[in-house]
Parts: C-alpha cells; sequence; structure tokens
C-alpha cells in the first residue's frame, strides 16, 4: 500500500500534458499578446505542461494565472524539436496504411454479418389453411432441425461481430496514438520552440491561463463609407485586416485590435532647465555622444538547408494519415516579408490623362513622382492612349507632376503609396489657350478637379513623441542596445492619434499562420451627412460630390484608408485621420456623372473716349445647372473674376444673376442654387474690360 501511495504521488507531481487551445488573442501594431486556457482537477501538487509555443515567443513576458488553485512554480526552457527519421516515418506510415486497410476489411465484414442476420430475421413460416396442413404434415424433427440452424447462425455471427467491434476498438485506439506521432512527426522541422511547464497546488477544478507576447502579427483599420441618397446618411463599416505568422493557429479565438504599445519601457521623463531673459550668461554644455547601435542579427534570418523533396513527401503523406491539414512552414521563412511590410514595400500609379475641354486623351505628357523623402524622382510619359505606369514606388507620400507643352502642369498631392498596391490617379490638363486673355488672380477650387483620395503623413516627429519612445534619463533604462521601436506610417499606432483603442470582434474567429490576410467586421454605424455638389463650369462640366460630417461618432476610431461608395457605385478611395466626437471632416465621393454643367461666354467689343480711345470688352457669361433628380437639388456654383494688377486695365462687375457671394481679393463668384426637381437653372453674370486702344492683353495665374 506505501508503494502505490508513493505511486500515485509521483504521478501527481510528474503531471501531463494540457489541453490549452488558444481563446483570445490582442494584436497590436507588430506584435500579439497571445492567451491559451485549459481545465483540469487538482489534488495536492500537480506539474502541468503546456502546449509547445512557437520559438519567436518572448520568454520574459509569460504568465500562468489559475482559477482554483495556486500556481507555486513556473518552468520556461527552450526546446529543439528532434530530427526528421525518414525510417520511422516509412515504418509509421507503412503501419498506418496496414491499420486503415485492416478498419476497413472489418467494416466490410460487419455489414456483411449484419445483412445475413437481419435476413435470417426476416425467415417467418406462412400460415397454410387446414387442408394444405392436414396433407403436408412436417414431422417436429424438421421444425427443430430449421429452427436450430437460425439460432446457432445468429448467435455465431452475433459472436463474430462482438470480436470484430473489439477488434476495432483496439486498432483504432492504436490509430489514434500513431495519429499523434504521425503529426508530431509531420509538423518538426528542426526549428527551435519554449516549453512552459506549471506545478500548481490545491483540490478541486481549476482553470489554468497561459499569455504571452509573440511577433509576427499585425492589423490594419480599414473603413467602407456608403453615401445613400435617398436618406442622405452615410452606412459607415469599420474593418481591421490581421494577419499573422506567429508558426501557431488561432482557431476559434476571441480577436481583440488595439492601438496601444504593449511592453514599452516607461521612464519618467526629465525636463530640461528653461531660462528667459539676457541675464543668463551661456555655459558650454558637453553632451553625450549618440552613437547608433545595429541591432543584433536573428539568427532565424540565416539561410537554412532545403528541405529535401524526399523529406517533404514523408511529411505530407504523415499529415495526410493523421487527419491534419497539411504542412505548415515554420515562421522563421517569414520575417522579410513581414520586415518589407512595416517598413514599407514597393507599389505603383497607373492612370489616364486626358484634354479638360475636348474631353480627349493626351500622349507624350511627363508624368513626374516626386517622394516626400525628396529622394530619386520616377519619371515615365504617357502612350498614345494616354495611358502612363509608374512601376516600383517605395510606399510613401508623393506628389505627381503632369507637364505638356500648350497645357498648364499640373500637380496632385499628396498621393500615399502602398505596399503590393496598385493606385489609379487620372487628371485632366487645361490648355493654354483660354477666351480670356487677362491677368488672372485666384484660388483653386476648393477640392482637386482631378482627385478622389485624400492623404495623410505621419512624420518621424510624431513618432518620436509617442509615449514610451522620448529620450531616457532616468534610473529604470532599457537593456544595452535597445532601440525605440519604428512603425509603417499606416501602422495603427500611428494613426489613432495617441490614442489607446481596442476593438473586439464580434464572434471568434479563425486566423492560420501564414494564410493570409482576413478582413474582420469590428463596428458598423449610420451617420448623418451633409453632401454638397460643387461645379466649376470654367474649369470642368462635371459636378463634384462633396460630403461633410459634423462630429458623427460618439466613439474614437484610428486613422485609415476608406473605400467610398455613392449607393452601391464605387466612388474612389480616401485616407481617414483620427475621428474623434465632434469634429467635423469632409470626404469626397467623386463625381455625379447626372449632373453636367454648361458655360457660355460672348463677347462684345466698343470703344470710348474722344481724345484717347479705349477699348471695352462686355462679356456675357451664362451657365446651365440640370437637374435629372425627382427632388429639389442643391448646388454651389463656382466661377471667377479676373483681376488686374495695372490701374490703366479695368475690370468691373455690371450684374450678376442670381446675386453671388463676391470676393474681391480674389474674385472669385459662388452661388449657392437649389435647382427644381427634374428641372435647370440659369446663372450668369456680366462684366466689361476696359484697355487703351491697341493694347494686347495676357494672363497668368497665381496661387
Amino acid at each position: 500500500m506505501l508503494i502505490l501511495g508513493l505511486g500515485l504521488m509521483a504521478v501527481g507531481v510528474l503531471g501531463a500534458s494540457l489541453e490549452a487551445p488558444v481563446t483570445s488573442v490582442t494584436v497590436y501594431s507588430n506584435q500579439a499578446q497571445v492567451a491559451r486556457s485549459g481545465s483540469l482537477t487538482v489534488s495536492g501538487s500537480r506539474r502541468v505542461t503546456f502546449p509547445r509555443l512557437p520559438k519567436n515567443v518572448d520568454t520574459d513576458s509569460i504568465r500562468v494565472e489559475a482559477e482554483g488553485a495556486e500556481v507555486s512554480h513556473v518552468d520556461v526552457r527552450t526546446v529543439k524539436e528532434e530530427a526528421f527519421s525518414h525510417d520511422e516515418a516509412r515504418k509509421l506510415i507503412a503501419r498506418m496504411e496496414e491499420i486503415d486497410a485492416a478498419l476497413a476489411r472489418i467494416t466490410a465484414e460487419r455489414n456483411v454479418h449484419h445483412a445475413q442476420i437481419e435476413a435470417l430475421r426476416r425467415v417467418r413460416p406462412s400460415a397454410q389453411s387446414d387442408s394444405e396442413a392436414a396433407r403436408a404434415q412436417t414431422p417436429p424433427t424438421t421444425w427443430d432441425a430449421a429452427v436450430s440452424f437460425l439460432v446457432d447462425n445468429v448467435a455465431r455471427m452475433e459472436a463474430r461481430l462482438r470480436e470484430l467491434e473489439a477488434q476495432s476498438a483496439t486498432l483504432q485506439k492504436e490509430q489514434q496514438q500513431h495519429k499523434e506521432r504521425a503529426t508530431t512527426l509531420g509538423k518538426t522541422f528542426g526549428e527551435p520552440g519554449v516549453e512552459v511547464t506549471a506545478t500548481l497546488t490545491g483540490k478541486g477544478a481549476t482553470k489554468v491561463t497561459l499569455t504571452y507576447l509573440t511577433t509576427g502579427a499585425r492589423w490594419y483599420p480599414h473603413y467602407e463609407l456608403q453615401f445613400q441618397p435617398e436618406t442622405q446618411r452615410m452606412q459607415m463599416a469599420f474593418y481591421g485586416r490581421v494577419s499573422q505568422e506567429t508558426g501557431e493557429d488561432w482557431e476559434s479565438a476571441r480577436l481583440t485590435l488595439s492601438t496601444a504599445l504593449p511592453a514599452n519601457a516607461t521612464e519618467l521623463p526629465k525636463l530640461s532647465t528653461w531660462k528667459l531673459g539676457i541675464r543668463e550668461r551661456f555655459i558650454p554644455t558637453p553632451r553625450p555622444h549618440e552613437e547608433s547601435i545595429q541591432p543584433v542579427p536573428d539568427a532565424s534570418n540565416t539561410p537554412s538547408q532545403p528541405t529535401t523533396s524526399a523529406e517533404e513527401m514523408l511529411r505530407a503523406q504523415l499529415l495526410r494519415l493523421a487527419g491534419e491539414r497539411g504542412l505548415t512552414q515554420p515562421a522563421a521563412s517569414k520575417p522579410q516579408v513581414t520586415a518589407q511590410r512595416e517598413q514599407g514595400g514597393m507599389g505603383a500609379i497607373r492612370g489616364t490623362v486626358i484634354d479638360t475641354q475636348s474631353r480627349q486623351t493626351l500622349s507624350d505628357v511627363v508624368v513626374t513622382a516626386i517622394p516626400s523623402s525628396r529622394e530619386a524622382e520616377h519619371v515615365t510619359v504617357t502612350d498614345a492612349k494616354g495611358e502612363y505606369l509608374l512601376p516600383r514606388l517605395p510606399s510613401e507620400a508623393y506628389t505627381v507632376r503632369y507637364e505638356r507643352e500648350g497645357y498648364k502642369p499640373h500637380a496632385r498631392r499628396p498621393i500615399q503609396i502602398r505596399s503590393n498596391r496598385t493606385l489609379r490617379v487620372n487628371a485632366e490638363l487645361l490648355p493654354d489657350s483660354l477666351n480670356e486673355s487677362v491677368e488672372i488672380v485666384g484660388h483653386p477650387p476648393t477640392i482637386d478637379v482631378g482627385s478622389s483620395t485624400m492623404g495623410v503623413n505621419i512624420d518621424q516627429e510624431f513618432i518620436k513623441r509617442i509615449p514610451g519612445s522620448i529620450q531616457r534619463s532616468m534610473s529604470l533604462t532599457p537593456p544595452p542596445g535597445w532601440r525605440p521601436p519604428t512603425f509603417a506610417p499606416d501602422s495603427p499606432v500611428a494613426v489613432a492619434g495617441g490614442y489607446n483603442l481596442t476593438f473586439t470582434s464580434q464572434h471568434p474567429e479563425t486566423l492560420l499562420s501564414n494564410k493570409g490576410e482576413r478582413s474582420l467586421p469590428l463596428v458598423s454605424e449610420s451617420w448623418p451627412v451633409q453632401v454638397e455638389r460643387k461645379i466649376f463650369p470654367a474649369l470642368s462640366p462635371n459636378t463634384y460630390l462633396v460630403a461633410t460630417l459634423q462630429g458623427p461618432s460618439r466613439n474614437v476610431f484610428p486613422g485609415g484608408d476608406a473605400s467610398l461608395f455613392v449607393g452601391a457605385d464605387p466612388a474612389g478611395t480616401a485616407m481617414l485621420t483620427t475621428i474623434v466626437p465632434g469634429e467635423s471632416f469632409t470626404l469626397p465621393l467623386g463625381i455625379d456623372r447626372a449632373v453636367r454643367s454648361a458655360r457660355d461666354v460672348r463677347l462684345v467689343e466698343s470703344e470710348k473716349g474722344f481724345i484717347s480711345k479705349d477699348e471695352v470688352g462686355t462679356y456675357e457669361v451664362t451657365m446651365e445647372v440640370p437637374n435629372p433628380y425627382p427632388f429639389p437639388l442643391a448646388v454651389s456654383v463656382v466661377d471667377q473674376l479676373p483681376l488686374n494688377q495695372d490701374g490703366k486695365v479695368e475690370v468691373a462687375l455690371v450684374r450678376a444673376v442670381p446675386a453671388p457671394q463676391f470676393d474681391k481679393g480674389t474674385g472669385k463668384l459662388q452661388w449657392d442654387v437649389v435647382v427644381p426637381p427634374s428641372s435647370k437653372s440659369t446663372v450668369s453674370f456680366q462684366y466689361t474690360l476696359s484697355r487703351p486702344k491697341g493694347w494686347r492683353l495676357y494672363q497668368k495665374y497665381q496661387n
């Protein structure tokens, strides 16, 4: 009895593996906090081992908590998988195939016996009439032999079925053991892992939770904004684009996406001396020389020997027999891809350039992409169809310039290029020859006539001001070689405006390692919106939609890229900044192609004066705005009155119908018109231009 008691105590101390699947994950900008949970019964002291963790786990972040027992000790060690054995794999495959064949034979034999038993049990003597029974008297011995035949055969077959059931149970148990071994061999790559063992003390049911930080995970905010013209509301859907290469699958886990910076050194900043006035003398103060410390080379980037094709085939066959999804490469093969995404990969810009007046495509237009970092410019020329392509552009903001002889230069900014994305940017160029021949001074329209995108740039100064990235001067200093983390401009920590925001998935989600990106729906809201239609007839007949949202949300949302829709039609993309309750912002919704304006200019020349003659040009400008909709249409019509800087040239506004908003400093004329349903409205103005006789006029634009 004493020996038995000692044996039970030894089993309780040594313990066994604990089934602890991934239950919840918090994804940050460049890492994730994973939580595994499992339940067991503790009686006294019990040692449990969690499932092996991938090698990129931060061992300093490992925590074990228990409900119902006390965690008395935690052991964390790095282990290396055993080498792959071809002989063992072949023997295991052969044995598993034998077991599969044996189970198939047992199943077939069982089906045959079941069919025979059912057939024997359906045997019944038929009822006969008295005359037939009298003529055919069956001896009792015959009936006894028939009944014995039926009973003996059914009993023999049922005994055989019990034998087959026992054989099947034994083979299935062996098959399960071989499947576990096949899974272990199939997923063994010789890469190190992390093994966590905890010692629990207590009595009763216990829930154990293991949490740790791991690299190789990230998420990016994404919006879908759909303007609904019938209700005049904006339907907002907020998504998180999540991907991970951690080396472990997250199955049916609760995902939380956060903009915070976990595990950063948090020391108090030191204020510098602030001196005002002239009595303070300048005293040279030596400062330490800050050297840039190169990070320690990652051993995982060392090129490894490629796996032989025979080994790959054996691994795939083992996993197939074990019922697994397939061979999953370790996370060590992905750092370069992840680093390229976080540091910025390659994108492209393509588009079409057309003439604003003739609406024809323009060839031989010089297109230049100027990066915000002022590095090398990228230049191309449009082809015969007016199309151009700027490939292999590093991820950053660009200014795209369009230049062609006989046309005014045009610039688009900022154009934000993202990794592995091709952005379409079309442009319209204005010809140099116009009806007016005077000097024009004014400002460009509030929206770019060729643009339906918005942008935001996050510079390095903003990243440095994020808490945790300030210069250290207290005693809690980071270890030697530590450097503040850097993030891509579109990462959550960079576009959150300094807010620590968290968003939880609506349902448990499954995200597999090295299986690409998933978009998780997070929030859906309906926002009130005020839509303006702006028309610049002198520049383009198109009508531009601009949505104004007056503090629509009650919650804070991070910035991010947004796909814009008007009804079911796509209207372009935009880059949103941080959305804060109470703050308003505008969104370009593209072009309302159903509303196209028309502009006509009529010129009447005359002379005035007796001695010194002056030439007077009277310009009558008429603009028509149609409304094809069955509801009143509010539009803003913008035009310009030419200005002069020469006292001998006089410009006078004679009349304008209806009365516009007139900015004398810029010459800008704006009419806010409500066009009746299924009708059109006319806006007109007349101005005169007087100059000495014989003078030739020219015009130029100033920003």
